[in-house]
C-alpha cells in the first residue's frame, strides 16, 4: 500500500522511529509487522504504535551503514513510500491465565511496545514482566516510556554500561531461574537478533522451561 512519511525522530542513540499515513484502510494486531520498500530493496519491521492509533503505522530501526538504512534516514517528511501487507503471528495470547514474560534484546523491543501500549490503553488484565537487555542506557529504545507503564514489572540489564549500577549480566539459565523461580507458570516471548534469540531459547530450556511455553521471533537484516 502507498504511504507517506509524516514524522521522523531519534528515540534513542542510533535508533530512528518513522511514522507513516497510508492511502487505504488497514488493521493490525499488536506484535505484527509490515515491510518497507525503497528502490529494489524490502525490509520487514514490527509496528510499534497501538492499533488504537488509527490511520498510522510507526516503525523503529537501528541505524546501520547500509544502503537501505541510509536511504530511509535521508527520506524527508512527506516522502512517498510503499508498505507491504501486514502479517505475523507473534501476538498476545487469548488466554490471560498465565503470566507473560517478554524478553527483548536491543531493537527487539519493538513488537512489545505495540503490545504494551495496547494493553495499557485497553486496561487488559495481562500480568506482564519485561526483561530488556541492552548494551547501555543511551541506546535503549523507549526506555523512559517503559519505566512509566503502570503494572509492568521491568527488569533491565545493561551489559556494557559502566555507569549502570543495576543488573549487567547476559541472560543465561541461572539468570532465568533467579528471576522466574516458578518457571513453567509463565509464557515466555523472545525477540531480538537471531544469535540472541537462540541463546535465550537455549537458556530457557536449560533452566527447565517447557518448549511449549516459549514463543520466539527472529529479527534479521540489522
Amino acid at each position: 500500500m502507498n504511504a507517506k512519511i509524516i514524522d521522523k525522530k531519534e528515540i534513542a542513540e542510533g535508533t530512528l522511529q518513522v511514522t507513516f499515513t497510508t492511502s487505504e484502510p488497514f488493521t493490525f494486531k499488536p506484535g505484527q509487522y509490515t515491510s518497507v520498500r525503497i528502490a529494489n530493496s524490502t525490509k520487514h519491521f514490527s509496528i510499534v504504535n497501538s492499533p488504537d492509533e488509527k490511520g498510522i503505522i510507526s516503525i523503529a530501526t537501528r541505524l546501520r551503514d547500509s544502503d537501505f538504512k541510509n536511504s530511509l534516514q535521508k527520506l524527508a517528511i512527506g516522502a512517498q513510500i510503499e508498505l507491504g501487507p501486514i502479517s505475523g503471528s507473534f501476538i498476545l495470547p487469548q488466554d490471560i491465565s498465565k503470566p507473560l514474560v517478554f524478553i527483548a534484546g536491543g531493537i527487539g523491543i519493538t513488537p512489545y511496545i505495540s503490545m504494551l501500549r495496547y494493553v495499557t490503553e485497553q486496561k487488559l488484565p495481562y500480568k506482564i514482566t519485561l526483561l530488556y537487555s541492552n548494551r547501555d542506557q543511551n541506546s535503549s529504545a523507549y526506555l523512559q516510556e517503559l519505566k512509566n507503564i503502570p503494572n509492568l514489572k521491568l527488569i533491565l540489564t545493561m551489559t556494557e554500561d559502566q555507569a549502570w549500577t543495576g543488573e549487567k549480566r547476559k541472560i543465561d539459565a541461572g539468570f532465568i531461574k533467579e528471576y522466574f523461580p516458578a518457571l513453567n507458570e509463565n509464557l515466555y516471548f523472545v525477540v531480538g537478533p537471531p544469535v540472541m534469540v537462540e541463546a535465550v531459547q537455549k537458556a530457557l530450556l536449560k533452566a527447565g522451561v517447557d518448549i511449549s511455553n516459549i514463543n520466539i521471533e527472529n529479527f534479521t537484516g540489522y
